[in-house]
């Protein structure tokens, strides 16, 4: 049965209507007066507005503006179609505001109050004097010293820590989102209209309610129903404070996510090394946290918190040497690889011999390394995993393994071998999983001759649709449709890269198990 509210809204025209509340407009029976506008966005509008006590406060207002519209000061959804999603949005602002009102720490805005009127809901918080950290970047405030910015980190991450404790992400990271308190001179974490708990995969649906913000929101939240994790945060954070160091808004997650998918490399310039006056671990730290796949960078507070401790206390003179660098300039791969992928064959190292006595200590960056890992879903089609090796033919001359020397003289990153996994499905399909200088990259290698689906030879895989996972990693998509097959899926979607376009295309691998 449709309110009087509703009712109303679907007489009105939409021309008539306005979405911020007008000064003097009274909340909850007078206890709350507007006094001024301050901004909107996707989740809900934002007022300086008076209590009961003559006290300034800032009260936000759920307007989903993708759902609802407002007649006079009546907040009602757009469409008879749109009640159900504008309801939900209400009762989900309801709720959050509820468990943000239970946060407490010095540096977090405080949630007194949370109530409902006009046909939506309020919550009304402390109003915080001073400039936000934007402004000390684009000159409107006094700029900060790289002192003051290494500390501020530390407090924001001691913040953020507290909202991950529980359960919380913050979802709308960015310089404007943190005030500096001219009573306290420390940085105030505000905004929390995008917040919420960590959901399902259902739970995600409700799209219309995203938050985007270019240069700091990280590529999983441009995709619908997408994976958000604390690592989602930490992203936003380093993006801000890469804007403080730098004075530059960083490159989009989709600008760098669709250079890296055409090989062209993230177009994103990394801290570490460009500004001598930070610690070497504090610049580190934030290009980590700033990776474009979700699993390549710090997974919570706590790891940022030990790198930052584990650099601090590193010479400066010492040479700081990657991880993955180390294991590339071995002469064979490490006994753990083939465990990473299926049962399969052995791998196969390939080293061209050196074509001149000055090329000898070179010849370890001609190498490559191919895995077949062939991925066992159980009774389909009824194949075994042990299938035989791909043929490699190669001169007998080339088959030398590096010396020791060889081996100590590796050359730089840029030149250690490339890797290639080549995943194998029952049915004709087959994935090549490539290791550039910027990432992994799954790529379409062959398909049968019966395909169903739309995939092409070539597409690079970049996220999986469903669940907003993306493929940057060497078992990812293994790890996907090993998990998805034993559910009864059998059409996997995914966003793919095809040239210079970003598009969906599926395929199916028959019958589940």
């Amino acid at each position: 049965m449709m309110t009087a509210a509703a009712r109303k809204f679907d007489s009105v025209d939409l021309g008539t209507t306005a979405d911020e509340l007008p000064p003097g407009t009274k909340l909850l029976y007078g206890q709350f007066t507007i006094e001024s506008f301050v901004n909107s966005g996707g989740f809900g509008i934002v007022y300086i507005a008076r209590d009961s006590l003559d006290r300034q406060i800032v009260i936000k207002e759920c307007f989903p503006s993708t759902f609802c519209r407002r007649i006079g000061t009546t907040v009602g959804a757009r469409s008879r179609a749109q009640q159900d999603e504008f309801r939900a949005a209400v009762k989900s602002f309801i709720q959050e505001a509820v468990t943000l009102s239970q946060l407490d720490h010095p540096n977090i805005i405080k949630v007194h109050h949370v109530f409902e009127d006009n046909e939506t809901a309020y919550m009304a918080m402390d109003y915080i004097d001073g400039p936000d950290l934007l402004q000390t970047v684009e000159g409107t405030a006094r700029p900060l010293t790289p002192k003051e910015i290494v500390a501020f980190l530390h407090t924001m991450l001691d913040a953020l820590d507290h909202v991950h404790d529980r359960g919380l992400l913050h979802r709308d990271l960015s310089p404007d989102n943190m005030i500096l308190n001219k009573a306290t001179g420390q940085p105030v974490l505000i905004d929390f209209g995008a917040s919420r708990k960590e959901v399902t995969r259902k739970s995600r649906a409700l799209s219309g309610l995203r938050v985007v913000k270019d240069g700091y929101s990280p590529q999983e939240f441009y995709v619908s129903g997408s994976k958000q994790a604390p690592c989602s945060d930490l992203y936003a954070l380093a993006a801000s404070f890469y804007h403080l160091i730098t004075g530059e808004t960083p490159k989009t997650s989709q600008e760098r996510l669709s250079a890296i998918a055409g090989r062209e490399g993230d177009p994103l310039r990394p801290l570490a090394g460009r500004f001598k006056t930070y610690p070497r671990g504090f610049l580190d730290a934030i290009d980590k946290a700033m990776a474009i796949f979700p699993r390549d960078r710090l997974q919570s507070v706590e790891e940022w918190r030990a790198m930052l401790s584990s650099e601090a206390a590193r010479p400066v003179s010492e040479p700081v040497m990657p991880a993955a660098t180390v294991a590339r300039t071995v002469s064979a791969p490490p006994a753990a690889a083939p465990q990473a992928m299926a049962p399969g064959p052995a791998p196969v190292v390939v080293i061209q011999s050196p074509r001149g006595p000055r090329d000898v200590l070179m010849s370890s960056a001609a190498a490559v390394l191919l895995l077949v890992g062939l991925l066992s879903l159980p009774d389909l089609l009824n194949r075994s995993t042990e299938a035989a090796a791909p043929a490699v033919t190669v001169p007998t001359e080339t088959l030398a393994l590096a010396t020791p020397a060889a081996v100590e003289a590796a050359p730089p990153a840029a030149e250690v071998l490339a890797v290639t996994n080549v995943l194998r499905l029952p049915g004709g399909y087959a994935f090549d999983v490539v290791e550039t200088a910027t990432g992994m990259q799954t790529v379409v290698s062959e398909l049968p001759s019966d395909l169903q689906g739309s995939v092409q030879v070539g597409d690079i895989l970049l996220v999986y649709s469903p669940t907003g996972e993306t493929l940057g990693t060497a078992t990812a998509l293994r790890e996907i449709l090993l998990r998805e097959f034993s559910n009864g899926i059998t059409t996997y979607s995914f966003v793919v890269r095809r040239g210079d376009s970003t598009l969906d295309a599926e395929f199916r691998l028959g019958v589940a198990g």
